[in-house]
């Protein structure tokens, strides 16, 4: 399948980048020429090949790799510590989530776009649906990619070509990676190794816990307050053709005099979004600031959310913000109330618009969740 390539990152992504408070002191994605890497508050890193259809302003496949060749993705995960081991995964499709052979073989190309010595792998069927690198190839693999420029795809026992995926910029991503998680000079490096000891290497940071508490909808209401609706008409340009009258506009009460609003604001072709503020008196209202791993880059929005959906008995807000319609780019957040806040529990994020579903998109924030106590059955 194929689609028009394109990196604006769009109008749409443009939303993405509105929260106020930065929840955790981290990189941000970057890019290494045909490679992009994220690592998340556990120094889990991820780094994935973006160099699909034209992605990257590619005027023509490698060399040697046909120009009819399609193009393919190669995803390589790191979690923090001494111990820990790539997993490289590679999806012959566009889209991961379309249907595809779930092995076949793997063969790195030189520069000359000839096969290289010992750079070729069989796939074995891995449970996200793309195919993997085994486990005892994964130190062969990186040492061959070395000095590559790209990897070809052959479905199953096909002698026949399918797919590819760019190497250009893999070393400077691993570099990136043995650096955030100090790996850099000990025998736990596959790109900058050194002589010291492998335990030199930090472990993987402890996951943050929140605590859950749900919170409840008011259905009662008719209409919105004055104070609600003034705020609407002055900070929603589109919000008579999107919410006539005020109709979508949603309450929680948070407890102890607390009122979250959530205010229909705006649509795109493929996103919605909404304002929240908080109201902890008759007669006054506060816009609610979400918390994201950057700073914010527009203070207006900094208290909107897109495509949200609330779980009041889950104590759970969660948005996803679609880069273009066929969502392969985009981020996709969980914030979970507190009792006093809303935290940021979960935050997966894709820049580069280059066929990975949501499934694959690496991680920035995680956190693990306790959830609200049951209630009692009455």
């Amino acid at each position: 399948m194929n689609f028009s390539a394109t990196r604006p990152l769009l109008v749409s992504l443009a939303l993405l980048s509105f929260f106020t408070v930065p929840a955790n002191a981290q990189s941000p994605t970057k890019d290494y020429r045909d490679w992009s890497v994220t690592c998340s508050n556990l120094k889990t890193c991820t780094a994935v090949s973006i160099s699909g259809l034209n992605e990257m302003d590619l005027s023509k496949p490698p060399r040697g790799v046909s120009d009819k060749t399609e193009t393919g993705w190669l995803w390589v995960e790191i979690e923090a510590g001494p111990n820990a081991k790539p997993k490289i995964l590679y999806s012959g499709e566009y889209l991961a989530d379309q249907p595809t052979a779930k092995d076949g073989t793997l063969r790195i190309l030189g520069q000359n776009g000839r096969a290289l010595a010992n750079g070729t792998f069989v796939l074995t069927s891995h449970e996200s649906g793309a195919s993997q690198v085994q486990s005892a190839d994964i130190a062969r693999f990186i040492s061959v990619a070395r000095a590559a420029q790209s990897v070809v795809y052959f479905p199953g026992t096909s002698r026949a070509v399918q797919s590819f995926a760019s190497l250009s910029g893999f070393v400077a991503a691993l570099r990136a990676i043995e650096a955030q998680q100090g790996r850099t000079g000990t025998t736990g490096a596959w790109i900058d190794g050194g002589k010291q000891a492998r335990d030199r290497i930090p472990p993987a940071p402890t996951t943050p816990r929140v605590s859950a508490m749900a919170f409840a909808k008011i259905t009662s209401r008719t209409t919105a307050p004055k104070l609600v609706m003034d705020r609407r008409k002055a900070e929603c340009d589109d919000s008579d053709r999107l919410d006539y009258g005020g109709q979508g506009i949603e309450s929680f009460n948070l407890g102890k005099g607390r009122i979250l609003w959530a205010v229909p604001c705006g649509a795109g072709a493929y996103n919605m979004w909404s304002k929240f503020y908080l109201q902890t008196h008759s007669n006054r209202l506060e816009p609610y600031p979400f918390s994201s791993p950057d700073a914010a880059t527009d203070e207006q929005d900094a208290h909107s959310l897109v495509n949200v959906s609330v779980e009041p008995e889950t104590g759970q807000i969660s948005a996803f913000s679609k880069g273009r319609g066929v969502g392969d780019c985009g981020s996709a957040q969980t914030y979970v109330w507190d009792g006093t806040e809303f935290v940021l529990t979960s935050w997966i994020e894709m820049t580069a618009c280059s066929g990975l579903t949501p499934d694959f998109w690496p991680v920035r924030v995680k956190k693990d969740v306790i959830p609200p106590p049951a209630k009692a059955k009455r």
